[in-house]
């Protein structure tokens, strides 16, 4: 049973992300599905005119993840720790 609550909560937390705001993208979500849209821009294309694969990745990475996450009403992560061991330049 879909929790179309759940799917437009996650649909306005995507919206909310300032990343999102910055490629312009959008998403539809519904049970164990999510469709990001994305329109090019010039900024995305690499010297061979054609769009990055970041930003392929991106729509593919936020669509997997929001798929999951609508089957998923409320979960918990107990720790959540990064640490890098060479400085970033």
């Amino acid at each position: 049973m879909i929790d179309t609550e759940h799917c437009r909560k996650l649909e306005r937390l995507y919206a909310a992300a300032p990343i999102s705001l910055w490629y312009g993208a959008t998403i539809a979500i519904g049970e164990g599905a999510a469709e990001v849209r994305i329109s090019t821009r010039p900024q995305f294309y690499h010297a061979a005119n054609a769009v990055h694969g970041s930003v392929y990745f991106r729509a593919l990475d936020d669509a997997a993840f929001f798929a999951a996450n609508s089957k998923v009403a409320q979960c918990s992560c107990s720790q959540s720790r990064s640490r890098c061991t060479l400085p970033v330049r």
